[in-house]
């Protein structure tokens, strides 16, 4: 079950002014328009710390997917970097030699 929320918003005069002009010239009351406006920055907010977050967690996989290559380097004299990945520089895209 949700409950709602109430904030208290203080804008400076001229902005007022033009929150209230915007919304009546479209029929809207000011409070809705404000509403919406919050919604949607809030929507932002909230995707862009999503985005950050998954960049977090990408970065944390490249660091250890680049400690067990160099935990298999180590281990062994000489990798093949072919024996690591499907990369191979003496190939064509298309895979054929």
């Amino acid at each position: 079950m949700t409950t709602d929320v109430t904030l208290s918003l203080t804008l400076p005069a001229a902005l007022a002014a033009k929150l209230r002009q915007e919304a009546a010239q479209r029929g809207w009351t000011p409070e809705s328009l404000a509403l919406d406006c919050l919604a949607q920055n809030l929507e932002v907010a909230l995707r862009h710390r999503v985005v950050l977050e998954r960049m977090e967690q990408v970065d944390a996989a490249l660091l250890q997917l680049a400690q067990t290559v160099g935990e298999i380097e180590a281990a062994a004299e000489a990798v093949e970097p072919g024996a690591l990945c499907r990369y191979r520089p003496d190939r064509d895209p298309a895979g054929t030699p």
